[in-house]
């Protein structure tokens, strides 16, 4: 069975965000912090246990750690609690799991479970990682995209301002002449 605590770590540190683990009044925690998002996150085995005690694990992180929140200025906007389950939610737990998505009172939250493996946690917390690939965009013929794209105008027009001896006096004769009845 996945350490979601342990693994989530590992993950985060390879995204260059910084974690500690940290201890509550309510069990353990990790802490997560990067030039743009800060939080918390709390492991539960199952949705029942994570739907329960998601309220009373938010209240007692936020107050207790309260001064680091607050010197965080206005990285304190962007503050995530995070619950993750490893069992698999039923219909009416994901439907709670939503809900405590939505609710976005004191910090942002990630409600999270059928985590049994890393590539489930990578997925949950894909909203806190940066962007990890770029774009593959295929070469654009230039000419080509305009051509297809300016149908408003002459074919003759068209051809004369894409030609490369084009110049502007010769684009607006041609113009002039297509304007003419």
């Amino acid at each position: 069975m996945i350490d979601l605590l342990e693994e989530s770590e590992r993950l985060l540190q390879n995204a260059d965000i910084s974690t500690q683990r940290i201890e509550t009044s309510r069990g353990k925690a990790l802490s997560f912090e990067s030039e743009t998002v800060l939080g918390f996150m709390v492991a539960y085995q199952d949705s029942a246990r994570l739907i329960e005690g998601w309220s009373a694990d938010t209240e007692a992180l936020v107050a207790e750690n309260q001064l680091g929140l607050r010197r965080a200025q206005s990285k304190g906007w962007n503050t995530y609690t995070v619950f993750l389950a490893v069992a698999e939610a039923n219909y009416g737990q994901r439907v709670a799991l939503s809900s405590i998505e939505e609710n976005l009172a004191g910090t942002r939250k990630l409600a999270r479970a059928g985590i049994s493996n890393s590539e489930d946690l990578r997925a949950a917390l894909l909203p806190l990682l940066p962007i990890q690939n770029a774009p593959h965009l295929e070469a654009v013929d230039m000419s080509a995209e305009i051509k297809l794209r300016t149908t408003e105008l002459p074919r003759r027009v068209v051809d004369a301002f894409l030609s490369p001896r084009a110049q502007e006096t010769s684009v607006a004769q041609i113009l002039e002449e297509e304007e003419e009845p």
